[in-house]
């Protein structure tokens, strides 16, 4: 540990004085100020009469509706837009000191979106990434190249007012972190386990999207997947493969960030041959400074393959206080239970996360009481933004 963190604060110096610097130069338009504190979706479907960009952009104001094709500069976090086509994109750096483990710096995502809204019929979308290059590491191991990835590729189709068919590769509408996806538009460094270990995390299919409306409040996301993910992923990012997924999720707006949700997820593990059947739920409360964020899963499996546990199971629940303007204090608690390990994972975080938009800045601690491959005891910090 005393070797592996004195890194990590130097890292933190650099990483407060560029955020803040940074900051101070950054003087967005009301209009075109990215809500980077509102974690909205960035695989939602745009409002009636509201290009998709603005989606990405994650603005809600009126004023993003002013076109911008013109615009002879370029301000960090706005995107860029000519005609009916954009694009934009997120960046992260993170630095991590795992107990045990040799301190690492590694770009963890660089993410560009791209995507054209031309009209009913002809509305593409492409994210492309470039994830786990590692920048240093210490004791002078291998440096990585990371790996390029298609995380999202489809284009919509407008049915109706309210509806949209949407083909191509997705993100699986399960609980809301999934969803949320962008690094800079969560709460932690730290993924909880009950977002992405039990289920499927992309479709390659078909899938409708219905808004609500004034007069029926809930909006829902179903899709169907009968083959596997396409462009797959490599191994060592996707250590479960899934095919034949279909699945929906359901959710109800509470307000402008708040919203409570259930999910279904149906499909086949390639590597065993199990099926599988996922239920969950997540929901997201304000009071006031205070934000209080769970989700919760549970999954059946079958199937000839041996298997420590017939249930999958797990849940967390995590609050967020702004303390200051810009400055929040995050706490969490997760509990997971694999279905192919003995014992649950079990762990407790503590961050802290600075966000001068759109610019953002975490630092953590986690503690793992239990059993996870994925999830180390240690401290991880990170410097991101949107552009």
């Amino acid at each position: 540990m005393r070797n592996a963190l004195p890194p990590v604060l130097l890292f933190l110096s650099a990483l407060m004085f560029s955020a803040t610097g940074l900051a101070e130069d950054t003087s967005l338009e009301p209009g075109l100020q990215l809500q980077l504190d509102d974690r909205l979706s960035l695989d939602l479907p745009p409002r009636t009469g509201q290009a998709p960009h603005q989606n990405l952009l994650l603005d809600s104001s009126p004023q993003a509706d002013q076109d911008i094709s013109f615009r002879p500069d370029y301000q960090l976090g706005q995107g860029w837009r000519r005609g009916n086509f954009y694009m934009s994109g997120y960046g992260n750096i993170k630095a991590g000191a795992p107990l045990g483990e040799p301190a690492k710096l590694v770009l963890d995502d660089l993410s560009l979106f791209v995507g054209g809204h031309v009209n009913k019929w002809v509305n593409p979308f492409m994210e492309l990434e470039i994830s786990e290059h590692i920048l240093i590491q210490q004791g002078g191991g291998p440096r990585g190249n990371g790996y390029v990835l298609v995380e999202r590729l489809y284009n919509d189709f407008t049915l109706l007012e309210h509806d949209t068919l949407r083909v191509g590769k997705i993100l699986a509408p399960v609980g809301n972190w999934n969803q949320i996806h962008a690094a800079p538009l969560v709460p932690t460094n730290t993924r909880p386990l009950t977002t992405y270990q039990s289920f499927s995390k992309y479709a390659t299919g078909v899938s409708w999207l219905h808004e609500q409306t004034d007069d029926f409040p809930l909006e829902w996301h179903l899709y169907l997947a009968p083959g596997s993910e396409v462009p797959r992923r490599p191994r060592d990012l996707a250590p479960r493969n899934y095919r034949n997924v279909a699945g929906g999720h359901i959710n109800m707006p509470l307000g402008l960030v708040d919203k409570v949700g259930i999910s279904l997820q149906r499909g086949k593990l390639m590597e065993s041959g199990e099926t599988f059947t996922l239920y969950g739920f997540n929901v997201i409360k304000s009071f006031g400074k205070l934000r209080l964020e769970s989700e919760g899963i549970s999954s059946r499996w079958s199937g000839a393959t041996p298997r420590v546990h017939d249930r999958e199971s797990g849940i967390f629940a995590l609050a967020d206080y702004t303390f200051a303007p810009r400055w929040h204090g995050i706490l969490e608690w997760e509990r997971y239970q694999d279905h192919e390990a003995a014992l649950p994972s079990r762990n407790v975080l503590a961050g802290v996360s600075y966000r001068p938009s759109p610019i953002v800045w975490k630092l953590e601690y986690v503690r793992q009481m239990g059993e996870s491959p994925y999830i180390s005891s240690g401290w991880q910090a990170s410097i991101l933004t949107m552009f």
